[in-house]
C-alpha cells in the first residue's frame, strides 16, 4: 500500500527557508546602511577634499615628463627630469600637456610646484615658454592656501630620500609631497613613469 504524498513542506524546510530570508535581509540592511554613510560623507564638505584635488591635479602633471633642455634669458638650464631648486623652495619639470590649445600651441610645457612662505600656499604652474628670453610667463593653475611647511622626497634603491644636491639623471620611481595643513599632515605620493626623450 502506497503512502499518499504530502501536499504543503515540512517543519524543517519552512525553518530553513525562514534563515534564508533573516540572512538576505540582514545582508541587505547591512549594505543600504553602508551606502548611506557614503552618501552622508560625500555630501558633507571636508576640509581634505582641497588637499585630495590638489594632489590628483599635481598627480596629472607628473604623468607625462619629458627630458627637454629649456632655456631661460637665453641660456640653457641643467637638463634633469626633475629640478629641485631648494634655495626657491621650488621643483621644476618639463610635461606633455593634454590640451596644446591652451597655450601657444605647444604640447611640452614647463610646469613648477612653487611654495611660498609669506602666504603659507603651495602652487603649481606652468609655462609654454620652452625658449624664455627672460623670465618665463607662470600661469596658476592649482592652488592649496594654509601650509605652513613642506618637503619634498625622492624614491630611490627602495627607500625614500631628501632630495640631494647632486640629484641623478632620473629620481628614481616615484616623488612624494609632504605637507603640514591647519597643523594636520599630509602625504602625497606619486610613481613616476620613466618619461620621454
Amino acid at each position: 500500500m502506497k503512502r499518499p504524498r504530502q501536499a504543503g513542506l515540512t517543519l524543517i524546510e519552512l525553518m530553513v527557508a525562514l534563515a534564508l530570508t533573516a540572512v538576505l535581509g540582514i545582508m541587505l540592511a547591512a549594505l543600504v546602511n553602508g551606502w548611506l554613510k557614503v552618501r552622508e560623507r560625500l555630501e558633507t564638505p571636508s576640509a581634505d577634499a582641497g588637499v585630495l584635488e590638489f594632489c590628483l591635479a599635481l598627480e596629472r602633471r607628473f604623468d607625462s615628463p619629458v627630458l627637454r633642455r629649456v632655456y631661460e634669458q637665453r641660456l640653457p638650464l641643467a637638463v634633469r627630469w626633475l629640478d629641485w631648486q631648494p634655495q626657491r623652495d621650488q621643483l621644476l619639470w618639463v610635461a606633455a600637456a593634454a590640451w596644446p590649445q591652451a597655450e601657444g600651441g605647444s604640447r611640452l610645457q614647463r610646469q613648477r610646484l612653487r611654495y611660498e612662505a609669506r602666504e603659507q600656499q603651495l602652487l603649481v604652474e606652468s609655462s609654454a615658454d620652452l625658449y624664455a628670453v627672460g623670465e618665463p610667463q607662470w600661469v596658476v593653475r592649482e592652488r592649496l592656501q594654509r601650509v605652513s611647511a613642506w618637503n619634498v622626497l625622492y624614491h630611490q634603491g627602495g627607500r625614500w630620500l631628501a632630495w640631494p644636491s647632486d640629484q641623478p639623471a632620473h629620481p628614481g620611481r616615484g616623488v612624494r609631497v609632504e605637507l603640514q595643513r591647519d597643523g594636520a599632515p599630509y602625504v602625497c605620493t606619486f610613481a613616476l613613469p620613466h618619461g620621454l626623450s
